[in-house]
């Protein structure tokens, strides 16, 4: 059984466990973020372009993703328009919201445009990477306590 036919077969146990979890972490979130989900959205796009092939075993914290030697090399690039398409988000809302998330320091822009999530979003954010590590600890509980079960 695959992991999607898993899911299906125990969605009872699993669902309830999910939604709380996730709207728990989506309201942290909008409490941190004043409201704007765009704004976690647009964050979160750009800090999805870390190069996973890049990382050590030796990862112990999300600080780690974001900087280090060959800063220019840690991160796929990608710019205002590749947020928006990607996200949905119209091209205009994402230039402010990357203002925004500049203005705060948690993300760079080179002179070619590239966004980048910077370290001091790792730092900044940790309450909410702990409250993301809870909302994924629930997940694991129930799947856990599913196969347990099966």
């Amino acid at each position: 059984m695959d992991e999607k036919q898993f899911i299906q077969r125990n969605f009872n146990a699993i669902w309830p466990v999910h939604l709380a979890a996730f709207t728990r972490l989506l309201t942290q979130l909008r409490a941190r973020f004043d409201g704007d989900l765009d704004l976690v959205l647009v964050l979160a796009v750009i800090g999805g372009r870390i190069r996973t092939d890049r990382w050590s075993s030796a990862l112990v914290s999300p600080r780690e993703l974001t900087t280090g030697e060959d800063d220019d090399e840690r991160h796929y690039p990608i710019n205002i328009q590749s947020v928006a398409a990607y996200s949905g988000i119209p091209r205009e809302t994402v230039r402010r919201k990357v203002a925004i998330l500049q203005s705060k320091g948690w993300v760079t822009r080179d002179a070619k445009g590239r966004l980048a999530a910077s370290g001091r979003a790792a730092e900044d954010l940790e309450e909410e990477t702990q409250n993301s590590i809870a909302y994924l600890a629930a997940l694991l509980g129930a799947f856990d306590a599913a196969r347990d079960a099966d």
